[in-house]
């Protein structure tokens, strides 16, 4: 027994001497390697632009923490560019910019290449900025930023490609040849060499302004926490080995729209789950569709909908009875968060299963399937709007007043007597407005079948249930509910009606002859 405790302390021993001298090997490798000029160095010459750090943090323990690189900016390419990084002037407007970012690498390879092998395994940023601007024309300030700056070398060859192309179509021009080019083969993950696995790649705390100068408008994306996680692609085993994890919130901002667009402003939280499949095992190229689990949260709002304008007064259904919901208010704002599965694909967002949407106005539930393209902005949903209490009290109020304005001439109509007197008791507005919204009523709540289509700026909405009538054919269907044989009735009063007048036109006849001739007997 206590030759195995020897043992056993032994290997003890080994193991922590033998992990020190990682922690301390790998130290002097970084610390020695990965300095303020190397990393800018390496990101510009990849990118069109200039890089400022401020600080590199390398602890003893760099080799499992990771190294941390402090006040990090990408800016406009400029003369310091190849300078020393304390030789440089500091940068005045930053187009990308972090707080921090945290990365490890492998540690294994970085010791024995002598730092040739830079292998990275994980990256964090923290408080990412970014201003992005996109032109009139659709192009944007990044693309010339994120762009590699091309060498000496690679001009005077592209140039030289260039003219030998120009030279090779003269002479197919000359020749009349008309074969097709040769088709690009499309790129394939599958012919990679290398199986990418990492833990963790991800932004905390990240603020982004995004400006569309054609539309004059500045969404924000803020609060921004974006983690891809669990990464595991191997290009010889797509169909078991090709997976993403996702974890994201943030929060969406339109201040003001100043163009049409459909909304005025707006502030939407999100919070999506998900693990997605990035590569097409069939065809090895970038998947088609990604199916997340996505959730807006509470106190999300917008502001100036164009659905709910058009809901509110343009609605040909509701114009019937006379139903306004003129209530419904200018800023809708969650009152729950709001949950749904959704499928992207092709710049479709597609709905799995369905969210309610809930407001002090009302609960609109969407159906599976609806949609919305984000490249034109079309756009189907369908769904049930139930109206809050106490909006279903307003429309049953002012649906009652219509109907008495619409009872009284009707009522006029009917002689007076018993049948005018049974139509009042019919037709008072509370039986009226039972009758006709009785198939409206869900849970207690007034609730419309809705249904928008077309452009989200400029949509087509339509309320499909329940089918209403004209007031007027209403008022005539309810007569005949409550009195079935009026026709006969009212028939029966004109002849007492007629009867009366004769016989009071006979009386009245009677008299003028008896004073015309008085003293014939008979009279």
């Amino acid at each position: 027994m206590k030759k195995i405790l020897r043992i056993f302390k032994k290997v003890l021993i080994g193991f922590f001497v033998l992990l020190l001298v990682i922690m301390i090997g790998g130290y002097i490798a970084i610390k020695v390697v990965v300095t303020k000029d190397f990393i800018a160095t390496k990101i510009e010459q990849n990118i069109n632009g200039r890089v400022e750090i401020k600080d590199i943090s390398v602890p003893i323990w760099a080799a499992f923490s990771g190294i941390t690189v402090d006040g990090f900016k990408i800016g406009a390419r400029d003369g310091e560019v190849g300078k020393p990084m304390d030789k440089r002037t500091p940068m005045q407007n930053e187009i990308i910019g972090f707080k921090k970012f945290n990365f490890q690498v492998a540690i294994g390879g970085l010791i024995t290449s002598f730092g040739k092998k830079f292998e990275l395994k994980s990256l964090l940023f923290t408080e990412p900025k970014a201003h992005i601007v996109v032109g009139k024309n659709g192009g944007n300030n990044l693309t010339a930023l994120l762009t590699k700056p091309k060498t000496k070398e690679e001009l005077e060859k592209e140039a030289a490609e260039k003219k030998a192309k120009e030279e090779e179509a003269k002479k197919k021009k000359a020749a009349k040849k008309d074969e097709p080019e040769e088709e690009k083969k499309p790129f394939d993950f599958r012919e990679l060499p290398t199986e990418i696995k990492m833990g963790k790649i991800g932004i905390e705390g990240g603020l982004f302004t995004i400006t569309l100068e054609k539309l004059g408008q500045t969404l924000v994306v803020s609060g921004a926490n974006i983690y891809l996680r669990d990464i595991l692609i191997d290009p010889k085993d797509l169909e078991h080995k090709n997976h993403v994890g996702l974890t994201t919130q943030f929060t969406l901002g339109l201040q003001e729209a100043k163009a049409g667009g459909g909304v005025k402003s707006f502030k939407l939280g999100y919070d999506m789950q998900g693990s997605i499949m990035p590569i097409n095992p069939k065809t090895g190229g970038p998947a088609e569709a990604v199916t997340l689990r996505m959730g807006i949260t509470k106190g999300s709002y917008v502001t100036g909908l164009a659905m709910f304008d058009k809901l509110k007064n343009q609605t040909e259904m509701l114009n019937k009875i006379g139903i306004k919901l003129n209530f419904l208010g200018e800023t809708q704002t969650l009152q729950r968060d709001s949950y749904m599965t959704i499928n992207y694909g092709g710049g479709v967002v597609t709905i799995l299963e369905p969210p309610a949407l809930v407001t002090a106005d009302f609960e609109f539930r969407l159906m599976k399937d609806d949609f919305i393209n984000i490249k034109t902005m079309a756009h189907h949903f369908r769904g049930d709007l139930s109206l809050a209490a106490q909006h279903t009290k307003t429309v049953e109020s002012e649906l009652d007043k219509n109907i008495a304005v619409a009872v009284g001439p009707a009522v006029e109509k009917i002689p007076a007597g018993a049948v005018r007197d049974k139509a009042k008791a019919a037709l008072t507005p509370d039986k009226v407005r039972t009758s006709v919204l009785a198939p409206a009523y869900k849970n207690g709540l007034i609730t419309f079948g809705i249904d928008s289509s077309g452009s989200i700026s400029s949509p087509t909405v339509k309320v499909l249930k329940p089918e209403f009538p004209s007031l007027s054919n209403l008022i005539q269907d309810e007569l005949k509910k409550a009195i079935p044989n009026m026709k006969d009735l009212v028939g029966a009063e004109v002849d007492k009606l007629k009867n009366k007048a004769m016989d009071e036109a006979k009386s009245k006849a009677a008299d003028e002859l008896k004073k015309a001739l008085p003293g014939i007997p008979g009279f």
